[in-house]
C-alpha cells in the first residue's frame, strides 16, 4: 500500500469508478443478451437442430461467462468507489478541520503547530487518515484485479468460440483491457466498418470521417521494412469517446516498445500525425521497436493557439484519461510478458499529454521507462517524485524541453494544474536536445513539436534512444 499525498486526495475523483462500473453493466447486459438470442432452440428437429443446439448451449455458456467477468469487476469497482469515496471525505475533513483552526497542512500529511499550540494529534489523524485511504485504493484494485480476470476467461475458448464472440460483441471485444490482441484488432475492425455505415450526413465533416475510418480499414506499408501490405492494427476505437489507439509493428518480434502520449489538439480524425510519430521509429530500427500511439479520450483544444493553451490550463482532460493510461499499462505487460521475452516498455508524454503520463505514475501505472518530453508537468498534484506510484521500483524517467519552448511559461508554476516541472524532479535524467542535421540549435517555439517530430536531429535520436535502452547514444544535458 502506497500513501497518497494531499493533493492526490483532492484530485481523485472516486465516481469515475462508479461510471466505469456503469459501462461494464451495459456491456454485460448486451452480452447476455445477444446470448438468449443466439441459444434459442431452433424450430426444426433432427441431426443438424441437435448439433446446432449442443453449440449454442456452448456459446451461450461461454457468453455468460464472459458477462459474469464483466459483473463481477462493476461489483468490485462500484464497492472500491464506496470505500474510496468515504475514505477520501474523512481526509478531507480532518484537513478542512485543520485549517480552520489555522494550521497548515502539508501534502504529506503534517501539521505544523502554531501559538504553542501542538498539532502532533493532528497529524497523527490526518496520517491515519491517509493510510485509510491508501488502503482502500489497494484493496479495490486488488478486488477489481480479481474480479476482472478476462483474460483467463478467453483462453478457455475454442478459437471459433473467440470468433464467435468478436461476430457477437465487437465492440466490447475491441476495447476491453485483458482481451488477447489479435482479438481486439478484428474486432476494431468490424468497428470502423459499423462506425462508417452510421454515418449519415454528406457534409464536409461526415466525409472527413468517413475518409479517415475507410484509411484505417485500408492495408498500409509496413512500416519495419518487410516490403508486405499490412491491416492496421487498431488496439481500441471509440469516436464517441474520442478513443484511437493503435499498435505500429509487431510485439512478437520487437525488442523495445513505445506507448505515445499527445498533447492539445489531438483528435482521433486528425491522429495521422502522431501515426506517422510512431511509425518512424518503427522504421528507423527495422522492427525493433513496436509503437504504440494512446488517444484514450479528448484532449484540450481550442480554435487558435491562445484559446487552446487556455484549455490546456485545465487538469480533468489528464484526470479523466490517466486512469485509462494506468489500466492500459497492464494490458501493455501482460502482452510483453506473454512474448516470453525481456522486452522493455517506454512511456513517451508529449506536451498535455506529459501531464496525462504523470498523472498516471501517481496512480500506479507500470512501466520500465517514462519520457516526458517538453511536458505541460509532471502530472495533477505531482510535486515530488515521492507522488509518483509507478509499479516498477526500478522505472527510469527521463525529461526532455528546448531553449525557448513556449511550454516553458507554464512549466512548474506554483500552484500550476499540472503538478512540477518535470524537467526539474530530482531523479529524472535531463536529456539535451541537440541540434537539427544543419546544424541550428534545437530551441524555439517550433521545438515544441520538432523535438520529437524532426528525425533529422539530434533530440529524436536521443528519444529513440531511451526507448531502445542505448545508453551510449543517450545525451544528457550538461
Amino acid at each position: 500500500m502506497t500513501r497518497p499525498t494531499v493533493a492526490q486526495a483532492e484530485a481523485w475523483r472516486p465516481e469515475a469508478l462508479r461510471e466505469l462500473a456503469a459501462g461494464w453493466d451495459a456491456a454485460a447486459d448486451t452480452v447476455r443478451a445477444n446470448a438468449s438470442t443466439a441459444g434459442s432452440p431452433p424450430e426444426w428437429r433432427g441431426r443438424t437442430a441437435d448439433a446446432a443446439s449442443v453449440r449454442m448451449h456452448a456459446l451461450v455458456d461461454d457468453a455468460d461467462a464472459v458477462a459474469g467477468t464483466l459483473g463481477a469487476a462493476a461489483a468490485a469497482a462500484r464497492a472500491g468507489c464506496d470505500r474510496i469515496a468515504e475514505a477520501r471525505a474523512d481526509l478531507l475533513a480532518r484537513v478542512a478541520e485543520a485549517n480552520a483552526l489555522g494550521f497548515v497542512v502539508a501534502d504529506d500529511g503534517s501539521v505544523a503547530s502554531h501559538a504553542a499550540v501542538p498539532a502532533v494529534a493532528l497529524s497523527e489523524e490526518i496520517g491515519a487518515a491517509l493510510d485509510r485511504l491508501g488502503e482502500a485504493d489497494a484493496d479495490a484494485a486488488r478486488d477489481i484485479d480479481a474480479a476482472a480476470d478476462i483474460a483467463g476467461q478467453i483462453a478457455a475458448m475454442t478459437p471459433a468460440q473467440r470468433a464467435q464472440l468478436i461476430h457477437d460483441e465487437p465492440f466490447v471485444v475491441g476495447n476491453t483491457n485483458g482481451v488477447p490482441w489479435d482479438m481486439r484488432f478484428a474486432a476494431n475492425r468490424v468497428n470502423i466498418a459499423q462506425a462508417i455505415r452510421d454515418e449519415r450526413g454528406t457534409d464536409p465533416d461526415a466525409l472527413r470521417r468517413i475518409g479517415f475510418y475507410l484509411d484505417l480499414l485500408r492495408e498500409v506499408d509496413d512500416p519495419a521494412g518487410s516490403g508486405q501490405r499490412i491491416d492496421r492494427q487498431i488496439l481500441a476505437f471509440d469516436p464517441a469517446r474520442s478513443t484511437l489507439v493503435e499498435l505500429n509493428g509487431d510485439v512478437d518480434t520487437a525488442r523495445s516498445v513505445a506507448v505515445l502520449v499527445p498533447g492539445m489538439n489531438t483528435t482521433v480524425e486528425g491522429s495521422a500525425a502522431n501515426t506517422e510519430t510512431a511509425r518512424r521509429f518503427v522504421t528507423a530500427t527495422h522492427g525493433e521497436v513496436a509503437a504504440i500511439t494512446y488517444l484514450g479520450g479528448p484532449f484540450p483544444h481550442g480554435p487558435n493557439v491562445i484559446a487552446a493553451l487556455a484549455e490546456a490550463a485545465d487538469p480533468h482532460y489528464a484526470l479523466e484519461m490517466a486512469p485509462r493510461l494506468a489500466a492500459f499499462s497492464v494490458d501493455v505487460d501482460r502482452t510483453v510478458d506473454a512474448t516470453g521475452r525481456q522486452v522493455a516498455v517506454t512511456y513517451v508524454g508529449h506536451s498535455y499529454g506529459g501531464s496525462i503520463l504523470g498523472t498516471a505514475e501517481a496512480l500506479g501505472m507500470t512501466a520500465d521507462r517514462t519520457l516526458y518530453v517538453a511536458a505541460a508537468g509532471a502530472g495533477v498534484g505531482v510535486d515530488d517524485p515521492g507522488d509518483w506510484h509507478n509499479r516498477n521500483p526500478h522505472v527510469l524517467r527521463f525529461s526532455m524541453t528546448a531553449p525557448g519552448d513556449v511550454i516553458e511559461l507554464v512549466q512548474g508554476l506554483p500552484g500550476g494544474p499540472h503538478g512540477a516541472d518535470p524537467d526539474e524532479m530530482p531523479g529524472v535524467i535531463r536529456l539535451a536536445t541537440g541540434h537539427y542535421d544543419d546544424g541550428r540549435p534545437m530551441a524555439g517555439p517550433r521545438a515544441h513539436t520538432d523535438v520529437i517530430d524532426r528525425q533529422d536531429s539530434d533530440s529524436w535520436r536521443t528519444i529513440l534512444a531511451v526507448i531502445t535502452g542505448d545508453r551510449e547514444h543517450i545525451q544528457v544535458a550538461g
